[in-house]
């Protein structure tokens, strides 16, 4: 009864002082318990996937596999102009002799649409697995999304920065795939220190 009396008189001052019950906090969203792979198809039977925008269409050709997307038999390395283009998708369904090439990386939908001048290269194309090449794109968990440099790219701390990301961050050195959530090292335009951070997203 004691009990009972002290606590409907703590609940009077709380009232009288415009103190409420803290609610339960907002719950943070779950982290990633693994790491997603994704692959870019641009293309479907019938064409240019609906969603996917063409933003130029140009003529060129393809004179090796991508350097950055590597593991995939349908990715090129190819050139328009003086300008790189890597990757480019080819369309196997339909018109063979076109190609989107992701502008920006996967993120935008954005592409350009690359039409063939020459045949593809006919050399055996050596076969990579995923376990053994780089993602051509990575969302992290800080929000960050970053795309491979496919260049040669000076090294910070002994790592080579594989990818860039906006506003001068940087992905440095291997992934960690030890775990089913993947780790990489994560450097800003401005700070002094590599930071591990989670890969949301993996794009092959």
């Amino acid at each position: 009864m004691l009990k009972r009396s002290l606590l409907a008189i703590g609940l009077m001052l709380a009232a009288a002082l415009g103190v409420r019950p803290t609610a339960r906090a907002a719950e943070q969203p779950a982290a990633p318990n693994r790491t997603q792979i994704k692959l870019l198809t641009p293309f479907g039977p019938a064409g240019l996937i609906i969603g996917m925008a063409v933003t130029e269409k140009v003529k060129g050709s393809c004179f090796t596999s991508s350097s950055a997307s590597g593991s995939r038999p349908d990715a090129w390395r190819c050139s328009s102009g003086n300008g790189i283009l890597d990757p480019c998708y080819q369309r196997i369904l339909g018109d063979e002799k076109q190609l989107a090439c992701p502008v920006g990386g996967p993120w935008p939908a954005n592409v350009l649409l690359l039409t063939l001048t020459q045949p593809l290269p006919t050399e055996p194309r050596k076969e990579i697995s995923r376990a053994d090449t780089l993602p051509w794109a990575l969302e992290l968990a800080n929000g960050q999304r970053c795309t491979l440099m496919t260049g040669a790219m000076p090294p910070v701390a002994g790592m080579r920065i594989n990818y860039g990301c906006p506003g001068g961050f940087q992905v440095v050195g291997d992934i960690d795939r030890s775990g089913p959530v993947w780790r990489v090292f994560f450097q800003g335009e401005k700070s002094i220190a590599l930071e591990q951070v989670d890969v949301e997203v993996a794009w092959f």
